[in-house]
């Protein structure tokens, strides 16, 4: 049977090898978090802090444990030591998910700065082409003198030209004929209109 002051040797051994467990984990967490950062040096550092932290905790549960190397060990350390440990483990978990997320965010953002590049490249391929079009865009402009019989118009020279040519000439604009209904009864009335067999 133990004795009382064994009975509380135990639980210090127990307090002690749950700090090492804690520690051990928070030294794990930290190393975990260097290729989610980038921060290579910062979390390996941290991670060493802890680590050796941890072979100090390993130390104290090596003399409670071993027979023949019993010092009387300190308990309201050794809990502080626990709690240490327990903050360190849970700070660091805790810190992950906001490391993650600004990770997450920098994708995002990198991946709406390619967009953004590409619809930029495009406005300027379309400012491009519309600046093109509006280049070879001919428009006509001012007081067009044109006869009042036959329709015909005057340049800049004095000659004149039948609307279509000067029309064709001065823009990108080609025309075809027809004749409209009124002209049609006008000049055509006397000649019957074939209609097509159904």
């Amino acid at each position: 049977m133990d004795s009382p002051g064994g009975h509380d040797h135990t639980i210090i051994a127990i307090v002690v090898a749950l700090a090492v467990l804690f520690q051990f984990i928070a030294a794990l967490s930290a190393l975990r978090l260097i290729p989610l950062t980038g921060k290579k040096a910062a979390w390996l550092l941290i991670a060493v802090a802890i680590a050796l932290m941890t072979a100090r905790r390993f130390e104290s549960l090596v003399n409670l444990l071993v027979p023949g190397v019993h010092r009387e060990p300190d308990v309201s350390f050794e809990v502080t030591g626990l709690v240490i440990s327990i903050f360190m483990m849970a700070g660091i978990s805790l810190i992950r998910p906001v490391f993650e997320e600004l990770a997450s965010s920098r994708k995002d953002l990198a991946t709406m700065n390619e967009e953004l590049s590409k619809l930029s490249e495009e406005q300027k391929t379309l400012i491009a082409r519309l600046q093109d079009a509006l280049a070879n865009v001919k428009t006509l402009r001012g007081l067009l003198p044109i006869c009042a019989s036959c329709k015909k118009v005057r340049d800049d020279k004095g000659y004149w030209h039948q609307v279509e040519v000067y029309v064709r000439d001065r823009s990108d604009a080609e025309f075809t004929h027809g004749i409209c209904p009124e002209c049609a009864t006008k000049y055509f009335a006397r000649y019957p209109i074939r209609k097509e067999k159904e």
